[in-house]
């Protein structure tokens, strides 16, 4: 009886309990995410997948649920998630890029890098900082 009630506060008070963490912001593509990009003075991650993707749906379960895939994110990006079959101007732009898609870009727009296919979460934190590293002097000095 003692055993039981010892478990049953151990687990009642969340010792084992993980602190949530929070996810990736994502935003829309509009001129809304690209003027808060240049506001924040940060770089856009544009995400483009499909419904019927597997590795898209790979990349969101792996990938974007890694704490420092979502620090770094967070923190250096502006991040955009698009459908490539809902978004007409994610179709036009990059409707032959392939799915997954993980672009670069500056506030104005511009690819820095462009990725296709799933990325692991080392390779991501990898791809993102270089990127950092290699975004112009405007937005590279302010990080």
């Amino acid at each position: 009886m003692i055993i039981l009630t010892f478990w049953s506060v151990l687990f009642s008070s969340q010792v084992f309990s993980q602190p949530q963490q929070q996810g990736i912001q994502w935003h829309e593509w509009s001129n809304d995410s690209f003027a808060l990009a240049a506001q924040e003075n940060k770089l856009v991650l544009l995400d483009i997948g499909a419904q019927w993707c597997q590795f898209c749906k790979k990349m969101e379960a792996v990938t974007y649920k890694d704490p420092k895939v979502i620090n770094i994110i967070n923190n250096h990006y502006i991040a955009i998630k698009a459908d490539i079959e809902q978004s007409g101007d994610v179709q036009m732009l990059y409707g032959n890029f392939g799915v997954p898609g993980t672009i670069v870009l500056t506030p104005q727009r511009d690819e820095i890098s462009k990725r296709r296919g799933y990325i692991a979460p080392q390779q991501m934190q990898w791809h993102l900082l270089g990127t950092l590293q290699d975004a112009p002097d405007s937005i590279a000095s302010s990080k």
